[in-house]
């Protein structure tokens, strides 16, 4: 939640289990459910002097970017795809933030296209970072305790294999602890089928990422990229 002082507007965060549907009643505070993903509880909007009058503790911004992570929710210019990307390589039509029928905007006829054909090769995805030397993890899991230096990863950081060659699949977007996002090709480091193409992902396939910090030294960690649950039910 952040503060713009006068009669500026700010946008908060608040739990789902929380009483805010009420809150919206309120003169000069708006409320609706964030549909960007299941569990990403209520948006309310309300003056920048002000905070909500709601019965749960406030949070750090960190714990707000670790539920975004883990729900595979990127936000802003240094998360969301740009420049070449399709929207729905950020996942904007699973969040309902595409409108096949209305128009005229920039890259509509390449949108409409790729939703009628199906083909999405990339997405934006839950990662989580582990150490070279430790086994694979099975669940998508934040570790507060880990260390590992993922926020120095510089953003768009090529996804490699692990002891092998072969293409990019994907880039590194932004991370925090042990978890992050990134863009993630589909085929390669899920077991999720791209329509029309044969899948090259095999259990047991393992991806790095390789960057140079700022002592000049070279550093690495492996990724893992999860496909959430709700990602399945579209």
């Amino acid at each position: 939640m952040h503060s713009l002082g006068g009669d500026e507007h700010t946008a908060s965060n608040a739990e789902s289990g929380s009483n805010s549907s009420s809150v919206g009643g309120k003169e000069g505070v708006i409320s609706c459910p964030d549909k960007r993903a299941p569990g990403m509880g209520r948006r309310l909007l309300l003056p920048g002097d002000s905070k909500p009058e709601l019965d749960i503790p406030e949070t750090s911004e960190d714990v707000y970017r670790v539920r975004r992570y883990l729900k595979g929710v990127a936000e802003g210019q240094d998360e969301l795809a740009r420049e070449q990307a399709l929207p729905q390589e950020s996942n904007v039509d699973f969040m309902g933030g595409i409108d096949y029928k209305k128009g005229c905007y920039v890259g509509q006829e390449l949108t409409i296209r790729t939703h009628h054909r199906g083909v999405i090769r990339k997405r934006i995805l839950p990662v989580m970072l582990y150490g070279m030397d430790e086994s694979e993890p099975t669940a998508l899991e934040y570790d507060a305790g880990k260390k590992l230096g993922v926020e120095g990863i510089p953003r768009e950081t090529g996804i490699g294999r692990f002891e092998k060659r072969g293409r990019s699949a994907g880039k590194f977007l932004a991370g925090v602890g042990n978890i992050g996002l990134g863009l993630c090709r589909l085929e390669t480091m899920t077991d999720v089928q791209v329509q029309g193409e044969a899948g090259g992902y095999k259990e047991g396939d393992e991806f790095k990422v390789d960057w140079e910090g700022e002592d000049g030294e070279g550093k690495s960690l492996k990724i893992k990229a999860f496909v959430p649950p709700w990602h399945l039910k579209q």
